[in-house]
């Protein structure tokens, strides 16, 4: 991986054992990837940020702009806004909703967290009003982002990296003299 990231802070119990630890401990090999895939990460992070950063601007510009609402027997019982936001008709127990993305990516997220949640049809056009109102006619239709207008990713994905990532993975192994536990 290229980054790793966290939107809450975490408290340690117990034993914290160092990367250079591990590596000793457990006879494993910390290794340097290939200054071409090290370019290749870093292209990949930040097309991927560029085209989170257009679809968060889509959001914000828009954010009263309905993605989607989840209808159940007749009745709205949840709608996902383009910014991500939520309106959910009924208490759910235990629902957690994600909170690390925006714009386009958290209403994709918190939808399918919600169809979990609160089963029903998805509907992303015509929408019905919601509980106590007579007409959906102010309630605006999504501002979804014509993909074909966001920056292009074009470095390969992280998973077309990962034979590259093992085979550098391995030679580090053989020059360290640690031979590999076959699996089976």
């Amino acid at each position: 991986m290229s980054r790793i990231e966290g939107s809450a802070s975490f408290k340690i119990q117990g034993p914290v054992t160092s990367v250079g630890q591990l590596v000793e401990q457990k006879k494993m090999v910390a290794f340097k990837l290939p200054e071409h895939l090290q370019a290749e990460l870093a292209l990949h992070d930040q097309q991927v940020a560029a085209r989170q950063q257009a679809n968060q601007a889509a959001a914000a510009a828009n954010p009263d702009r309905v993605f989607a609402q989840i209808v159940k027997n007749g009745q709205v019982v949840a709608m996902v806004y383009d910014s991500g936001s939520a309106y959910i008709q009924q208490n759910v127990p235990g629902l957690k909703l994600t909170e690390d993305f925006a714009g386009q990516s958290l209403a994709d997220r918190r939808l399918a967290e919600l169809m979990r949640a609160v089963p029903g049809t998805v509907i992303y056009d015509n929408f019905l009003p919601l509980p106590g109102q007579t007409s959906a006619n102010d309630i605006t239709s999504s501002s979804k982002v014509d993909q074909s207008l966001l920056p292009k990713v074009t470095a390969r994905g992280l998973s077309d990296m990962v034979d590259e990532i093992n085979a550098a993975r391995d030679a580090a192994m053989l020059a360290a003299g640690i031979t590999q536990k076959k699996a089976g």
